[in-house]
């Protein structure tokens, strides 16, 4: 099973039961996990993983959701 399901040429869904992945972009390493209430994103050097993240973001599943359908 893939990690990551393709959509559309640039557009990607994080298989379930995978709960993240990394995301390799020129020099910098993103790590995208799913939680149990939402989402985070982790920046981090390439080949420094193990260090502290340089920036990250995250949200709830429920502040995402706005009752429509983009």
């Amino acid at each position: 099973m893939s990690v990551l399901i393709q959509n559309e040429e640039t557009d990607y869904t994080l298989s379930p039961p995978h709960e993240s992945c990394w995301i390799t972009v020129d020099t910098v390493s993103v790590y995208i996990r799913r939680t149990d209430e939402g989402v985070a994103i982790d920046l981090f050097p390439k080949g420094r993983e193990m260090n502290d993240s340089l920036a990250g973001a995250w949200t709830t599943f429920a502040e995402a959701d706005l009752g429509e359908e983009a």
